[in-house]
């Protein structure tokens, strides 16, 4: 937050009182952030006219965990105005390559890019520079070649506004705080599989809008870039959401074409990574689907929700101490279309209501090695991490009239295997409740889809391993593991 409202502050500071900026201090910002990664940024030419330096032929190179991209762009021309400030534009000829192996196999990729309507003034001083710029359209075409397959990508920003701000005064970090505004992002991806039907995606969303801060320490070691795409002494935390969205996804079957469709009116997706912890966390709202053949197949579906969000957070290096992990999982007034009730629900037994369900867990476990280390995960043998403790923070289910709720907490013994599961001795309890469940048992039955006396046998372990509450249809179990791997539902051993 203080670095935000120093990024107000210095968007509200007089020009006058800025000082000045060179078309060198610039380059030299931008080479010193490729160094830190071991990359590099080569000038070919300068030439100086007036007020204005143009570099040309400029490349780039960096190389991150084997994964190595160049960038030419023809030139780059820096206006220097009287206020101290920079005006920068682009070449509308720019090309990117990466390559990389995935698979032991090797991919390459090729784009071009147009920044040519790019607008980006520089102003502050040379350790600290604010980038504001605008666009009214930005364009990418790429390319990516498989051994079985080729890819080719388009895509299109419109209406991009924002600002940047880099910082190199505190003990020669590098701190990136960016703020990007698109009216309208499209784009399309054509897959070619060798010997199978095109697959054609488009996807289109308004409004959409990207926030990050991100610091790099002022070296990274080699081995952190070569084993791990997060290097320690780094941190990064992102923010994307968007306004109205839809992606399709075309395919030509055998007798003739089928058609994905997913739409939403918002979305939102962050990513953050910090003290040996990565989070990610995805939302989607007000969403439809829809898959439709043609001619029609029995597989096509129309479904929909109000809300879903997906969340998780990991540690990713190895510790001698547990690290704490996350997850969480949302699903919000799911419905699907009358298709699909029609084959199995036919005669309305069921109420045909939204359903919801969530849990959310937590923990903590203890890494052996390095999460994104491909070659210790290879090279060790058995799990590359022990589970110390596990937590049901929350947990609902909520369909058809049944509503189920539970909790608990548990921990390991990892001094203790159980030779038939090889897991860890658990230790806690797990409280849960439900409500509605015989009732659910019957409509179950009265659709004739499960064998009557499967019904009489739910009904069986239900009577078994939950105790009646005070309400109509409404049951709670304990479950608990205690010492020596035993087991008790509701005070009855049953391990």
């Amino acid at each position: 937050m203080k670095r935000l409202i120093s990024v107000a502050a210095l968007m509200l500071t007089s020009t006058a009182a800025m000082a000045e900026l060179a078309p060198q201090d610039i380059l030299e910002s931008w080479q010193d952030y490729y160094q830190r990664f071991g990359g590099s940024f080569n000038i070919g030419e300068t030439e100086v006219n007036g007020t204005v330096t143009r570099y040309n032929d400029i490349t780039t190179e960096m190389n991150i965990v084997g994964s190595t991209s160049q960038y030419f762009i023809e030139y780059i021309a820096m206006h220097s105005n009287a206020d101290g400030s920079l005006d920068i534009s682009f070449s509308p000829n720019s090309s990117f390559t990466n390559s990389f192996t995935a698979n032991w196999e090797t991919i390459e990729a090729q784009a071009s890019f147009d920044f040519s309507s790019l607008k980006l003034n520089a102003n502050g001083t040379p350790e600290d520079i604010l980038y504001t710029f605008s666009a009214p359209v930005i364009t990418l075409q790429q390319t990516q070649s498989q051994p079985d397959m080729e890819i080719s990508t388009s895509i299109a920003l419109q209406g991009l506004e924002g600002t940047l701000n880099s910082d190199t005064t505190n003990d020669r970090q590098i701190s990136q705080i960016g703020q990007f505004d698109i009216a309208s992002l499209s784009a399309k991806i054509t897959a070619s599989p060798q010997g199978k039907p095109e697959i054609l995606t488009n996807f289109q969303s308004e409004n959409v809008s990207l926030f990050y801060d991100m610091i790099l320490p002022e070296t990274l070691t080699s081995s952190s870039l070569q084993s791990m795409l997060f290097p320690e002494g780094a941190e990064f935390v992102m923010d994307i959401t968007t306004g109205a969205a839809t992606t399709t996804v075309d395919q030509k079957t055998q007798t003739g074409s089928g058609r994905f469709t997913f739409a939403q009116t918002a979305g939102a997706f962050t990513a953050a990574f910090a003290n040996n912890a990565l989070s990610y966390g995805l939302t989607a709202t007000e969403a439809t689907l829809a898959l439709a053949n043609t001619p029609a197949q029995p597989v096509d579906f129309t479904a929909g929700f109000s809300r879903f969000h997906w969340g998780i957070t990991l540690p990713i290096r190895k510790s001698d101490t547990p690290a704490p992990f996350a997850l969480s999982l949302a699903l919000e007034g799911l419905t699907v279309g009358p298709e699909i009730w029609a084959k199995f629900d036919p005669e309305t037994t069921l109420e045909q209501t939204p359903a919801s369900f969530a849990f959310s867990l937590n923990g903590t476990a203890k890494l052996f090695v390095d999460l994104f280390d491909q070659t210790a995960l290879t090279a060790r043998r058995g799990a590359p991490f022990e589970l110390r403790a596990l937590s049901l923070s929350s947990l609902s289910l909520d369909v058809e009239g049944m509503g189920l709720t539970g909790d608990g907490d548990v921990t390991f013994n990892n001094d203790r295997i159980d030779p038939m599961s090889g897991l860890p001795e658990p230790a806690g309890v797990l409280d849960f409740s439900v409500t509605g469940a015989l009732g659910m048992l019957d409509k179950i039955g009265r659709l004739g889809l499960i064998e009557p006396m499967m019904i009489i046998g739910a009904k069986g372990a239900l009577g078994m391993f939950a105790t009646a509450a005070s309400g109509p249809d409404s049951f709670t179990s304990r479950i608990e593991f205690t010492e020596g791997g035993h087991i008790s539902v509701n005070g009855q051993q049953v391990k």
